[in-house]
């Protein structure tokens, strides 16, 4: 008995001991401690005292952890009111779900929580969500108390300390708070909470999840809305279409994980909304130009965590639609980094209709020029455009690439044709899997379009990768085949030259021919001369050559390799037809080519594939080939050198050996791996310069299996081209047997550099051409230097299932 009261002697003074620290801690920073009384009691005991807590107490009871708050462990209790749990009925509840309901009201901590302690910020709940987390529990203090956004300190209830810590009675129950009740509880937070349910995804977000939320705080939607007011007139959330709210909201969210701010760091999580962002640190890089801060992280939810952001994020679909509606054409190239389209713009003096004209554009890339003006011969930049005639030629060139009105990708049909501010037409293709626009001039190229719909403000652009060439304008450009002299390139293909060389004949009206007249000729040699003689029917002007001297077995039927081409110095205009007639085994076929298409004055090479002559077997013209002049125009032109020759003129002869670096000639540099058997190919009927080829024919392509070469770093030796690059092109040789459905050739250059690819689309390429060059812009390769691609020069087939069905030779560098 003695020993008894002994203890309860002890107790008394130990407890008052404490007691009186609390009291002296508290009078320091000027706060009422609330005395424990002469019978101090643990939590469950006040709860059983405290008749206005028996709901509490019972739900504890249901799921045992009254007995919990009976220990020794220093505990903050939020203890709802009866009012707090009307209408509850926790006898129903699964008992694990209840006691994380309840947990959620209980902080553990290792000194107890005085109201006047409390600061505005995060703590955390003894309730756990996603892999076993403990809850945040938010603590607004910036007014009258809330907690959790929801709840309230009960007046005269609060502060009642106990042995194992102190109990606060509040008004509403503190449920586990979702990802939404998160940041509906922060006041910074709240218009994203607002955004939330007004996209109506509360109900998804409020889900099982688990969902990573990245949560804009209200200076970052306040900018939004400043910005989207700018735009499209949306003051508030309510003017945003649902559609693009959700769009937005759906891009804050990353779907099925629960990442904290040290698991997210390094990554690129797909979100909802179908983009990517992507995290490195405390920053956030999403579609738009500006990144996001970081600014709060892992507030842990029920379902998911939530990370705050000082920035809305936005996917490329809306940010485009904003960019769209705010910045004009000329703005949106520039935005685009269409920088040279648009100094071309302003050089031409357009930039005033460019900005503020209803247009499409069809815009290429800055790559684009650059191949465009290796490729021309009277321009090499923009800078040569200096005379009002080469203004107009560049303005030219530009309104070609302009049409009057607003073209979306819906509006562009197979077959169909644009017309554009220049007057000409576009054709177009959509036949593949990449849209294509075809020049009026038959001999540019095709460009495909890359990239389609871009908004602005006073029009639409599509991203185009080559230069579209105009008929009118391209012998102004300097483009081969545009007109201009081209020369021979076979003499065994020329059919009239009226050197005297023995298969030339001709009758009719026209006399004193040939004409030996150096200073006049195409070439310095002999010509045929029609000036000043009355033409009527076929007398006016006819040649013809047997079949023993027409031998076009080469061509036979291989027409789209071939173009039909003849020099002609029109003097003066003329109508009528020349009539080219194709006689023998074949029958009698007759082209028509009309004299009034040629305007210019000079000597012209005149272009035309051979598959327009309606000639389908060459080999069957065996009996005569003549050409006439039927009409009755005054003649005032001369002739000479009718031929054929390979389309395209075939390929460039190799500038300097020392920078071929796979020409498949046993010079011990070429290795290569892959599916592709029996190479290199000896075959100089069908070879691009007589000299051995790689030939990659019926093979199935897939991965990089299907074809590839590669060279040692001591055997590609690019040190003369360094970060010379502006002044270098990178060049092979191609023939195109069958047409690629798919996939790309990469170009692999590897070494101190790094690991850089180039992948060029051969799907461009028309199959049964022949043996042609491809030039691409040494700049464009992605490597900056090539003394450091030292380790392996490569290229092979890849991304594709095409039946590879084409040859190889001369993958090389020349300089400009």
């Amino acid at each position: 008995m003695i020993m008894v009261k002994i203890s309860k002697i002890l107790y008394r003074y130990v407890f008052a001991f404490i007691a009186l620290t609390f009291i002296t801690s508290c009078d320091e920073d000027e706060v009422k401690y609330p005395l424990l009384g002469e019978e101090p009691r643990n939590l469950t005991e006040i709860l059983s005292e405290t008749p206005d807590l028996s709901s509490l107490l019972n739900a504890l009871s249901q799921v045992g952890l009254d007995e919990t708050l009976g220990t020794q462990t220093t505990y903050t209790l939020f203890a709802p009111n009866n009012n707090a749990f009307s209408g509850v009925d926790f006898a129903a509840m699964d008992s694990a779900a209840l006691s994380n309901i309840l947990l959620n009201h209980l902080i553990e901590t290792g000194t107890a929580d005085f109201t006047s302690k409390m600061a505005t910020g995060y703590l955390q709940s003894m309730a756990t969500g996603p892999g076993g987390n403990n809850l945040s529990f938010y603590t607004n203090n910036s007014g009258s108390i809330i907690f959790n956004g929801v709840a309230s300190l009960v007046s005269g209830a609060y502060d009642k300390g106990a042995t194992n810590g102190i109990l606060h009675t509040v008004d509403a129950l503190l449920l586990p708070p979702t990802v939404v009740a998160h940041a509906r509880a922060n006041s910074e937070y709240t218009m994203f909470a607002d955004a939330i349910a007004a996209a109506d995804l509360s109900e998804t977000l409020n889900g099982a999840g688990p969902f990573t939320v990245f949560a804009p705080n209200n200076t970052a939607f306040s900018s939004f809305l400043t910005e989207v007011n700018g735009a499209f007139g949306w003051s508030s959330l309510g003017d945003i279409p649902v559609d693009i709210l959700k769009d937005v909201i759906q891009s804050h969210v990353v779907s099925g994980v629960n990442f904290e701010a040290s698991a997210v760091d390094g990554k690129s999580p797909v979100t909802m909304q179908g983009g990517s962002i992507s995290v490195a640190g405390t920053v956030i890089d999403d579609a738009t130009y500006s990144n996001a801060n970081i600014v709060l992280t892992d507030i842990q939810g029920v379902n998911g965590i939530v990370h705050g952001i000082d920035k809305v994020l936005l996917s490329e679909e809306v940010f485009q639609s904003v960019l769209s509606a705010t910045l004009n054409m000329a703005d949106r190239c520039a935005d685009k980094g269409y920088t040279t389209f648009l100094a071309a713009i302003d050089k031409a003096g357009m930039t005033e209709d460019f900005k503020n004209n209803e247009l499409t554009g069809f815009i290429p890339t800055n790559d684009a020029f650059t191949i465009f003006f290796i490729g021309i011969e009277n321009y090499g930049s923009l800078d040569d455009f200096v005379t009002e005639e080469d203004i107009a030629v560049l303005k030219g060139l530009l309104e070609y690439h302009l049409y009057a009105g607003k073209l979306l990708s819906s509006n562009l049909t197979d077959g169909g044709t644009i017309t554009t501010l220049l007057g000409d037409d576009i054709a177009i293709d959509l036949s593949g899997d990449n849209p294509k626009l075809i020049p009026s001039f038959s001999e540019g190229a095709k460009a495909t379009i890359e990239n389609l719909n871009i908004g602005a403000s006073n029009g639409v652009i599509h991203q185009i990768n080559k230069i579209l060439i105009p008929s009118d304008l391209a012998q102004s450009l300097g483009i081969a085949g545009a007109g201009g002299l081209q020369p021979v390139a076979d003499n065994a293909f020329v059919y009239f030259d009226f050197n005297g060389n023995g298969f030339d004949s001709w009758w009719g009206d026209v006399a004193g021919n040939p004409v030996s007249d150096a200073a006049a000729s195409a070439d310095g040699t002999p010509f045929f001369d029609a000036t000043g003689v009355q033409g009527g029917g076929w007398n006016g002007l006819f040649f013809r050559n047997g079949g023993n001297n027409f031998t076009p077995a080469a061509i036979g039927t291989n027409l789209e390799a071939y173009e039909f081409k003849f020099d002609i110095n029109m003097k003066a205009p003329t109508t009528g037809v020349i009539k080219f007639r194709f006689q023998g085994s074949i029958g009698d076929v007759f082209y028509d080519y009309d004299l009034s298409q040629i305007e210019e004055s000079g000597w012209v090479t005149v272009v035309l594939p051979a598959n327009l002559l309606g000639v389908s077997d060459f080999s069957l013209v065996d009996g005569e080939f003549g050409a006439a002049y039927s009409g009755d125009s005054m003649l005032n032109f001369s002739l000479d050198n009718v031929r054929f020759e390979e389309a395209g003129g075939g390929i460039e002869p190799v500038a300097d050996d020392a920078y071929v670096y796979f020409d498949f000639n046993g010079a011990g540099f070429d290795s290569w791996w892959g599916d592709v058997p029996g190479n290199p190919v000896t075959d100089a009927a069908n070879s691009a310069d007589g000299t051995p080829f790689f030939n990659a024919t019926g093979v199935q392509g897939g991965g990089w299996n299907g074809l590839f070469f590669r060279n040692g770093g001591d055997n590609f030796t690019p040190a003369a081209i360094g970060t010379d690059i502006n002044n270098y092109a990178f060049k092979f040789d191609i023939n195109v047997i069958e047409a690629f459905a798919d996939g790309v050739i990469k170009f692999r250059f590897q070494g101190s550099i790094g690991d850089v690819f180039y992948s060029y689309d051969p799907t461009e390429l028309e199959g049964g051409k022949g043996w042609q060059t491809i030039t691409i812009p040494a700049s464009t390769l992605g490597v900056s230097d090539f003394s450091q691609v030292d380790g392996e020069f490569g290229a092979a087939y890849s991304d594709g299932t095409s039946m590879l069905n084409f040859s190889l030779d001369n993958i090389r560098f020349e300089k400009l």
